[in-house]
């Protein structure tokens, strides 16, 4: 169903193609008109107009569309009673307040104003590629015949044509091509792919529907789709493209070829402290988009930043796959921390770095699916998360100094011999945080590296309040946080091309693939429990097309280089 903005401008762009080029002048001439007086009338769909425009006002005037018609409104009576408010229902108030209706206005107002944008680009846009071809035939004028110059003009208007029908189209399962698997969630897989018309390669997240609406986790999905169209920032995974059918929902974003950060810190084990500094440095800046977004992550962990090709962080995954934090997941680690409680620990000893790095791993390697656990580690998250308590955004900024210190050391700052351990040395991190120390007994922290991981791993009323205190701090006194993304990271990814998945799971290798046992399991489990009627209507405000995709939007008659596209928009 076309919208009257579109039905006007097709229209118009018809009524362009009965142009044609005379002998002589070589100026453009309608052939039902005849000293600029039309014969017939014309019919404006979008309006329901019929009528004959004004002989002055034609339709292509040098290159340029003329939106000015004369349109018809039909009287109004302004006494009738059905135009008269209405009084609101007693429950108004109380759905405008809810969650959801707040979401869907939020959703229609930006739907609106990127529709009209949208639509402002593409007048332009077409006026300006009119006027160049336009240009170009009158230059041709002397060198070509008039049917070769028609035949032109004709091929111009049929790209415009094609242009405008790409234009209604929404993106379809179809429409990508699948290159290899590179991820694995709970309710869905993660494939390299590209788009076989624009040929752009994209991380294309493929979730199960009736997954979602039967945990009720399509909250989730919305939360990581808003913060995904969003973000115009360069440290957060951009979105671009977002749709559904009756089986799943899908979302194609950037591909970030350099793995995770996680594979970067196995393949070294810890990092010096320069090149730690600078990657926790990158990550401050990507949480503190997301804060500005007005999202707290809640669950950040290393398999939360990606590497991009120049070797800068990128964060994804805001509430989906292995990283869902959902009300589930909260609950059983609360759960597993009350049960510990009750089981006998002995008493916390210090040890030696390299028996706390060697404990860690062989704990990672044992319990093959610690880290995609649907359950999972408390690692990184902060204890008020887990206890159900009253949390801010600086509960991420404890799963920050986690990692820093885990970088530095190749251990987290609670790990034990066992999962449940963990969870005990968490529930005391006062007595359980402490300061590495060398084999001669030196620390193994600076001074200032051990003040800002105590602000961060801190009681909340302790810990770092925003991101300028923390930009302040003096760890960070040889850090230009302006210039980060200038700066050569101590890391660039090796790729042979723009498809090189070499960073990610082979999920062709069995020994890959049994990392993601548990999320198998307990996918199976659920997909039994689901049925046909589990699946609810469309989510609202879901579908997406990003904006500067490469739709071949200029220099049509004659292969221009730009490939701007001014067709993206919400539906």
């Amino acid at each position: 169903m076309l919208s009257r903005s579109e039905r006007d401008v097709e229209a118009l762009a018809g009524d362009m193609s009965n142009l044609s080029f005379d002998a002589t002048g070589n100026q453009l001439k309608h052939p039902g008109r005849s000293g600029g007086i039309p014969t017939t009338p014309t019919r404006y769909r979008g309006y329901g107009y019929a009528g004959t425009p004004s002989p002055t006002k034609s339709t292509v005037f040098n290159g340029e569309d003329s939106f000015g018609m004369d349109i018809d409104e039909p009287s109004r009576d302004v006494n009738d009673i059905r135009s008269s408010p209405k009084k609101l229902p007693r429950d108004f108030h109380a759905k405008a307040e809810l969650h959801k209706t707040q979401r869907v206005v939020s959703v229609c107002q930006m739907y609106f104003l990127d529709y009209y944008c949208d639509m402002f680009d593409y007048v332009i846009s077409r006026r300006q590629r009119t006027k160049k071809v336009l240009e170009y035939l009158s230059q041709q004028g002397d060198l070509k015949s008039p049917d070769q110059l028609n035949g032109e003009w004709t091929g111009y208007l049929e790209k415009e044509h094609e242009i405008l029908r790409k234009r209604r189209l929404k993106p379809k399962n179809k429409d990508f091509e699948i290159i290899t698997q590179v991820g694995q969630g709970g309710y869905g897989q993660v494939y390299l792919a590209r788009k076989k018309d624009t040929k752009e390669v994209c991380a294309l997240k493929i979730l199960n529907k009736k997954l979602l609406f039967k945990l009720n986790e399509t909250n989730h999905v919305l939360t990581e789709r808003d913060i995904l169209t969003t973000t115009r920032s360069e440290w957060l995974v951009k979105l671009l493209y977002a749709f559904q059918d009756t089986e799943s929902l899908y979302l194609a974003m950037e591909f970030v070829p350099g793995g995770d950060f996680r594979t970067l810190l196995i393949n070294t084990r810890f990092l010096k402290s320069a090149h730690a500094r600078f990657y926790i440095s990158e990550m401050f800046c990507a949480v503190n988009a997301l804060h500005e977004l007005g999202y707290t992550h809640r669950d950040l962990k290393p398999e939360n930043f990606l590497i991009d090709a120049k070797g800068h962080i990128k964060l994804t995954d805001f509430g989906l796959a292995a990283g869902t934090v959902s009300n589930e997941r909260i609950e059983s680690m609360k759960l597993r921390l009350e049960e510990v409680k009750n089981l006998e620990f002995p008493a916390f000893t210090e040890k030696s770095i390299e028996d706390r790095r060697k404990m860690y791993n062989t704990l990672r390697e044992t319990e093959i699916n610690y880290a995609n656990s649907m359950v999972g580690s408390p690692d990184y998250m902060a204890l008020e998360v887990l206890e159900g308590k009253k949390y801010d955004f600086t509960v991420d900024y404890w799963s920050l100094g986690c990692m820093l210190f885990e970088s530095l050391v190749g251990y987290t700052p609670f790990s034990g011999s066992s999962t449940n351990e963990t969870y005990e040395n968490l529930r005391h991190w006062k007595q359980t945080l402490r300061r590495p120390r060398l084999e001669n007994g030196r620390p193994a922290f600076s001074d200032r590296t051990w003040e800002m991981i105590t602000r961060l791993i801190a009681d909340p009323m302790n810990r770092l309040r925003s991101f300028e205190h923390v930009k302040r701090m003096p760890y960070f006194a040889e850090i230009d946080f302006n210039d980060l993304r200038n700066m050569s990271p101590p890391f660039t990814p090796q790729l042979d091309n723009e498809t090189d998945a070499g960073y990610f799971d082979d999920f062709s290798n069995e020994a890959d693939m049994a990392k993601y046992a548990d999320v198998f399991k307990r996918q199976t489990k659920l997909s039994a429990m689901v049925d046909d009627s589990s699946v609810d209507s469309k989510l609202v405000g879901f579908t997406f097309r990003h904006r500067n995709g490469k739709q071949g939007s200029s220099g049509i008659l004659y292969n221009g280089s730009e490939r701007s596209d001014p067709f993206a928009t919400f539906y």
